[in-house]
């Protein structure tokens, strides 16, 4: 439950855990006010731990304006709240409110609008660089390049004077007599307007200059050229002499404008000269072919069709696209116009426009489609002179519609790779650049429009590192908030936390090499102990689903079920009818048969963490199968011991009842003998009983006795001798030197008969036991005892010595009681010393290691 006292919100979605009881119309609530931990909830009908920080509980805030008047502080300190069922019922419409407010969906959205809106911000600076800018061009040139030539051919002809017109009639200048036929033989072919594309500033001789007036008077339909020259006091106009303008129907600007990377695209269709304005030198002539075809250019770009002075009253150029074609032109030499032969069928009513086409005199141009050399300049006349009479008019989209493309395409862009990352994002970065630019295209072939296709592939390219730049200021951001909470944490633990200081990566890089540290600890802690129990340990999430297990849970089920879920494993396991599942201490406790075994499972429920936020279930298997073949062995021990008591006394009692019966009888003349044998024998499995108690309960002393090892091994070869020679075995003791050392002779004794006779009872009939009694390294005496036959499973080495425990290989095939070998190991204890045992293919060795040159007290007490 959260409370902020400024805003008075109130939270009851993850503290309400029961109804509230009849006849209670409001419940009393207390917050109490703990230095540096804002508000806490105390109260026992709310399910929050004694002290809970506000900030760990919000999930979602109710306003409750209801509540205002309710909400009271007693100086700072203390706040009570009531609240009625009424509100209660209130809360499902607040919750939907909230929800409305807070919805994740329109947060989700919000955070990509605010994307596109940063990237098209991004795009739009960034256009502004000339190298940027430069490249947006490019990427509109290829259009020219890409897109089919028209379906009518041009009706424009180009007559050039080209190299091979130069060889023939001389070097330029030419005499103007040569131009004025040039001219007059054009005229004379039926030809529509033509434009002179030829600068005719400088006179030359009066007849010259007399016989090209007269040619332009004759022809009344040629278009002169001026243009902007360059020189050292500024530029100035570059005007043909009067006598020539006035015989021209019109004077046309060849004023060409260049881009920053040279590249000729656009021109001005009006210029401003001091006697009016000048419409454009190919302009001119589409006025003189087709004045409705021009009209409607001068009418798409918005420019007055007046050709007066008055009606421009201020400078406001307008830059036309020129819509270039991919294809040539009919090209014809100026050497053929001046032989003046089959002229007539190539340039009845086409307009011509006459120019250099040589390679040292023309005036060249970049293009969007010039390659190798640039084009000559008359070229680029016929290129616009093309577009406006086959009414190709084009222009760039207006700067909103390119602005609302520009911001889809960023939109597209940013859900794109918000959504899908890796080489799936690489591949859609590609298929968006192709679509872009298919779009940009198309909309040129077909609409006759620019789009900044340029814009929209740097919105594709610079969309991703945008998005991976703002999850990675979320990222930093969100560990920064991280690590300040950790360092706090790691403050309140007395640890010397990382101090923020100028470099924001050092301390952040010292805290996370402190926290690595920290983690890698209590890793270890918590493996170490998770792995050294013995227990089977496995954890389940809310769901049921497998999260974690040990070793020793993965080693006796995981491998035949990999994918085990909680249903699947208690299905798995049958119930024990005597200790069945109880609930106890908060989860639930009991016996159950798991795989063939029995096992002791405690579950106990996982509290919410972020590995399983909902929570979940742990289990705890012990096993019971040592304790099973404990019980099972100590019955069949105490079943035989049992049977060997009732042996001897039944002999004792059936001899001394015959003595008494039938005291002159003959078979009473082996009865005593066998009496005392028979009472000796129950007596020596009485004490050999008693003597492992005894050790257990540590109320045998041990004796101090000097005592020489090979004498003790000798007793126990001449009194097992019999028994081996039955056996067809051989008892051999392999010692150099003689070793005395401390203890109890009788005990020790003991232990080597025990684990000799074992040595005969288990081992291969026709081989050799091998006792040896040597010192090792570590001031240690050992007697090893090795025999031949059957190795020891690994799963009953651990057991062997546990008291009543018999291995399941012989426990039908030997009798015995299960009580040697803990004899064994209880008296090597309390000598200090310990029992060791190494089976192998075909030999089984006992080693008994006791303290070479110390007596029994100090290990007797150590063993206590």
């Amino acid at each position: 439950m959260v409370i902020q006292k400024e805003k008075r919100y109130i939270n009851l979605k993850d503290c309400l855990w029961r109804p509230i009881p009849e006849g209670v119309t409001s419940l009393p609530l207390r917050f109490v006010e703990e230095k540096g931990r804002g508000l806490t909830l105390r109260h026992p009908l709310w399910r929050v731990p004694p002290s809970l920080p506000c900030s760990h509980a919000t999930v979602t805030s109710i306003t409750a304006p209801r509540l205002a008047p309710r909400l009271t502080s007693s100086r700072g300190r203390t706040f009570r709240l009531g609240f009625h069922h009424s509100w209660i019922r209130q809360r499902a419409d607040l919750d939907q409110r909230v929800t409305k407010r807070h919805n994740p969906l329109l947060r989700m959205w919000a955070e990509r609008f605010g994307l596109s809106l940063l990237l098209l911000i991004l795009v739009a600076v960034f256009s502004i660089i000339p190298v940027v800018r430069d490249s947006e061009l490019r990427v509109t040139d290829t259009f020219f390049r890409l897109a089919p030539p028209p379906a009518r051919r041009s009706v424009v002809v180009l007559v050039l004077i080209d190299d091979e017109s130069l060889r023939q009639y001389g070097r330029w200048p030419w005499s103007r007599e040569l131009l004025g036929r040039l001219i007059g033989n054009i005229a004379d072919s039926g030809s529509g307007a033509i434009g002179l594309d030829v600068l005719l500033s400088e006179p030359q001789s009066p007849e010259a200059d007399a016989a090209l007036q007269s040619a332009l008077r004759t022809s009344g339909r040629t278009i002169l050229v001026g243009k902007i020259g360059a020189f050292p006091d500024g530029p100035h106009w570059v005007e043909p002499l009067p006598a020539f303008a006035q015989e021209a129907i019109a004077v046309g600007h060849a004023h060409a404008v260049l881009d920053d990377d040279g590249i000729c695209r656009r021109f001005p269709p009006l210029e401003l000269t001091i006697d009016g304005p000048r419409w454009a030198f190919a302009l001119e002539v589409a006025r003189r072919s087709d004045q409705q075809r021009a009209a409607a250019f001068l009418e798409g770009y918005g420019i007055p069709r007046a050709d007066d002075a008055s009606s421009v009253s201020s400078a406001k150029p307008v830059l036309a696209r020129i819509p270039f074609r991919r294809d040539e032109f009919d090209t014809i030499s100026a050497s053929t116009v001046l032989q003046g032969t089959g002229l007539k069928g190539r340039l009845a009513g086409r307009p011509v426009l006459v120019g250099f086409g040589g390679t040292e005199i023309s005036d060249r141009l970049n293009t969007p489609l010039a390659t190798e050399l640039p084009a000559p300049g008359v070229e680029v006349h016929a290129q616009i002179l093309d577009g406006i009479l086959a009414g190709r008019l084009l222009k760039e989209v207006p700067t909103g519609s390119g602005a609302v493309l520009l911001a889809f395409t960023c939109l597209v862009v940013v859900v794109v790779f918000r959504r899908w990352r890796g080489w799936t994002s690489v591949a859609l970065l590609l298929v968006l650049a192709m679509a872009a630019y298919a779009i940009a295209f198309l909309t040129f072939l077909w609409a006759s429009r620019i789009v900044p296709a340029g814009a929209m592939l740097f919105a594709v390219m610079a969309g991703p590192l945008l998005v991976y730049a703002a999850d990675f200021a979320l990222v930093e951001r969100s560990v920064t908030r991280q690590l300040l909470g950790l360092r706090s944490w790691l403050t309140k633990q007395g640890k010397d936390a990382a101090t923020r200081g100028r470099g924001e990566l050092s301390w952040k890089l010292g805290l996370l090499h402190q926290l690595e540290t920290e983690l890698g600890s209590l890793y270890e802690l918590h493996k170490t102990l998770l792995e050294s129990t013995q227990d089977l340990v496995v954890i389940f999430d809310e769901k049921g689903n497998l999260l974690l297990s040990n070793q020793a849970f993965a080693a006796a089920l995981a491998p035949t079920s990999p994918g085990l879920t909680l249903e699947q494993l208690r299905a798995r396991w049958v119930s024990e009818d005597d200790a069945p599942l109880i609930s106890a201490n908060a989860g639930q406790e009991g016996e159950v048969h798991l795989n063939g075994k029995l096992y002791s499972v405690r579950l106990v429920p996982l509290p919410p963490t972020r590995l399983s936020p909902g929570g979940g279930t742990v289990l705890t298997f012990t096993s019971l199968q040592t304790r099973v073949e404990r019980d099972r062995a100590r019955a069949e021990a105490l079943a035989f011991i049992t049977h060997e008591l009732r042996t001897p006394l039944a002999s004792i009692q059936g001899f001394a009842d015959l003595m008494i019966r039938c005291p002159g009888s003959p078979d009473c003349e082996g009865a005593p003998e066998t009496i005392l044998w028979e009472s000796k024998r129950l007596l020596a499995l009485i004490n050999s009983y008693l003597d492992v108690l005894r050790l257990d309960a540590g109320a045998k002393p041990v004796k101090s006795d000097v005592l020489e090892l090979h004498d003790i091994v000798r007793q126990v070869f001449d009194i097992l001798r019999p028994l081996a020679a039955a056996a067809n075995m051989r008892l051999a003791l392999e010692s150099d030197t003689a070793i005395v050392m401390v203890g109890d002779a009788t005990l020790i004794s003991g232990a080597v008969l025990n684990l000799v006779s074992n040595a005969i009872k288990y081992g291969r009939p026709g081989t050799q036991i091998e006792v040896r009694c040597f010192t090792s390294g570590d001031d240690e005496v050992v007697i090893s005892v090795r025999n031949q036959g059957n190795p020891i499973a690994s799963g009953d080495i651990p057991h062997l010595f546990d008291p009543y425990y018999r291995a399941r290989e012989v426990e039908t095939a030997k009798p015995g009681w299960g009580l040697g070998l803990a004899f064994v190991k209880r008296i090597a204890e309390k000598h200090g010393g310990s029992v060791q045992v190494k089976s192998e293919e075909s030999s089984t060795t006992f080693e008994i290691h006791l303290p070479a040159k110390t007596g029994v007290d100090a290990p007797s007490e150590a063993m206590r």
